[in-house]
């Protein structure tokens, strides 16, 4: 079911911030509407420490996402990286009597909201991982079992309450609110893994400016988080100090002529940069890449760690999948391979614009296909609260005397089909209604 709407989310990144648009149409396939940057300011590493100048940044971008809009955007999904993030497994069981339903499921999943956040503890995500009824393994979906306890084992991700404040603060002093916080490596996994590799088991190694976020799936549910707290900007810092240049040339070196491996015409080559004195200083391209290579080493380092945790577990059938704008650096897909003898491919995000399918873009692009889930999922629950409601009311007044004042109920009626004449009745009106609901009642992180 498309989900009508068009979702808008924040990325908050350590080098830029992405604001961006989209919907989902008719053939369920995401849609990219708009996308506007700013260079990102008060963010260290991921993390949000001066609120004013991380909120100029994504009013920045906000305004030029919305240039390209028919609307004004308010509400927002936004992300979360992972060095703001702690994670554990935790298992939870409830009484049952009765067939297992939506509800009970509900129930468990909210109980373990309420006992596993810790203090300065937000939780982001609660992922169930297995279930059990009556001590018997039933996998991913208890509903329609018969049993007296239903248990549930579930992978927790939460989020320092410090940076969960920070981003709150900062989105809000933009003049928008957020509807809800996503971990950016699952976003990242949405827009660039398909669902056969995430059956199977791959590992996605999320590679931005200021940290290496990294998620591990296997049969389609999210089983490790972890991060490596280095990314491209490490890189241009190490070019700006080892060639003693300024960290604008260093950036424009990476992007230009960095890569990962040093390549046989290397020596032959050199870059000339123009120093705060006037003089040129010639930098070898085997000076840029020995300098490169070295820190790209340790990131591939903190990736091998996070596959030999997993690896006893978790099969890695589809291999690693490397995402991010740091991926563009050339030799980098070469150098993985050799490194941590695994298949490894670049991750893009499958959408439908040319221009926004660029590794750069997987995190902010995945906020919108998650976004989409989200509102599909909370007009759902509220149309079953909605029809469960009216079943009860049913049963109410049939339990009633028959000899109810008929003049009452066509009253009723009438009143009934003039709400219906404003409000436009059907499912369609109804859809509206609830979304109108949606974005005027947005949860918070701990949903």
């Amino acid at each position: 079911m498309p989900c009508n709407q068009i979702i808008a989310a924040i990325d908050i990144g350590t080098s830029k911030t992405v604001a961006i648009a989209g919907t989902k149409d008719e053939q369920g396939k995401i849609q990219i509407l708009s996308i506007g940057e700013a260079e990102t300011k008060g963010v260290i590493r991921g993390t949000v420490q001066n609120i004013m100048l991380a909120s100029q940044s994504i009013k920045e971008a906000i305004q030029k996402c919305q240039k390209n809009l028919a609307k004004t955007i308010t509400y927002v999904y936004v992300g979360i990286d992972g060095r703001n993030i702690s994670s554990e497994v935790v298992t939870h069981s409830k009484v049952i009597n009765d067939i297992i339903n939506d509800d009970d499921i509900l129930q468990l999943t909210d109980e373990i909201n309420k006992i596993s956040a810790g203090q300065g503890e937000n939780i982001i995500h609660v992922i169930a991982q297995d279930y059990a009824v009556d001590n018997v393994s039933v996998g991913i979906n208890p509903k329609g079992y018969n049993g007296r306890k239903l248990e549930g084992t579930f992978y927790i991700v939460k989020g320092k309450e410090k940076a969960v404040k920070n981003i709150y603060q900062a989105v809000e002093l933009a003049g928008l609110r957020i509807i809800r916080l996503f971990l950016e490596p699952l976003a990242s996994a949405e827009a660039v893994l398909s669902t056969d590799e995430k059956e199977i088991g791959v590992i996605l190694a999320d590679i931005g400016a200021g940290t290496t976020d990294i998620a591990v799936f296997q049969d389609n549910i999210l089983r490790y988080t972890g991060v490596v707290p280095l990314g491209g900007k490490a890189i241009t810092n190490d070019i700006k100090k080892g060639c003693g240049i300024l960290e604008r040339h260093a950036e424009q070196i990476k992007i230009q002529y960095g890569a990962a491996l040093s390549q046989k015409d290397f020596k032959k080559k050199a870059v000339s940069i123009k120093g705060v004195n006037g003089k040129t200083k010639e930098i070898p391209f085997t000076t840029i890449a020995a300098i490169i290579n070295a820190r790209v080493e340790e990131i591939l380092g903190g990736i091998a760690y996070a596959i030999d945790n997993v690896r006893s577990d978790t099969s890695l059938g589809a291999g690693l999948v490397l995402t991010g704008g740091t991926t563009k650096l050339k030799s980098l897909l070469q150098l993985t391979k050799f490194r941590l003898a695994i298949e490894t491919r670049i991750g893009i995000p499958m959408i439908n614009k040319q221009e926004f399918a660029t590794e750069s873009y997987a995190s902010a692009v995945g906020l919108i296909i998650k976004g989409c889930q989200d509102t599909e999922d909370r007009i759902e629950r509220q149309r079953n609260k909605q029809e469960r409601a009216a079943a009860a009311g049913q049963q109410q007044q049939s339990s009633q005397p028959n000899n109810q004042d008929k003049n009452s109920k066509a009253k009723d009626d009438k009143n009934k089909d003039k709400g219906n004449s404003k409000q436009g009745g059907g499912f369609g009106g109804f859809l509206q209604k609830i979304a109108s609901k949606i974005f005027s009642e947005p949860n918070d992180s701990k949903m």
